[in-house]
């Protein structure tokens, strides 16, 4: 079992180590902490990295359990960030495969971080083809915290990116260690699964 931190739409590398545990456990008890990927995720577009964040209630200086943290619906920021999606991915192979789903996912949203971060974990693991375990509920305080070392300042240093075709390569490069967003639409399901796994 590992215990760790939610991250919205997660790195590569996060990804990759839920992959490798198999048996997750989501840390109830954890805190929001502003510049992490708590409610935030990066994705590829024309002019390079691209933030997209979840707005929540009371700004990003709170020091409140996750499960307290309210997102802010008033501004559509779930409809500008489903429009960036569209604007950056629409020429991606698998994108139409994902599209729906995410739009759903976004759209239906609970105005609570914690759980709606659940269901984003829920969605992924079921897009990557995978078959790790998700618990919030039963874990023990003495099982080790396993909290990723990247974070939007340092995420493209990971040190074993996994290397694959993105949309904007030829204009601005590969860019390591994006939202897995990005593998899924531009690899699919069971290509994301092998990378993951062979990497």
């Amino acid at each position: 079992m590992m215990l760790t931190e939610l991250q919205y739409f997660g790195t590569i590398s996060y990804i990759k180590a839920l992959n490798d545990a198999q048996n997750i456990c989501f840390d109830t008890e954890d805190r929001f902490t502003k510049m992490g990927f708590k409610n935030r995720t990066i994705i590829a577009s024309a002019q390079g990295p691209l933030n997209l964040t979840i707005p929540i209630i009371g700004g990003r200086d709170q020091k409140n359990k996750l499960q307290d943290i309210l997102i802010d619906n008033s501004n559509g920021w779930q409809i500008q960030q489903i429009k960036s999606i569209q604007t950056c991915y629409k020429r991606a192979p698998f994108f139409e495969y994902y599209e729906q789903g995410v739009k759903a996912l976004l759209l239906n949203s609970s105005s609570n971080l914690f759980d709606f971060l659940v269901d984003v974990q829920q969605w992924v693991n079921q897009q990557c083809k995978n078959s790790w375990t998700i618990d919030t509920q039963n874990f023990s305080t003495n099982e080790p915290i396993f909290r990723d070392v990247y974070f939007p300042k340092n995420y493209q240093q990971y040190a074993y990116p996994i290397k694959y075709q993105q949309v904007f390569e030829e204009q601005v490069g590969f860019i390591p260690n994006l939202s897995i967003l990005d593998m899924l639409f531009c690899c699919g399901g069971k290509q994301t699964l092998q990378l993951l796994k062979s990497s």
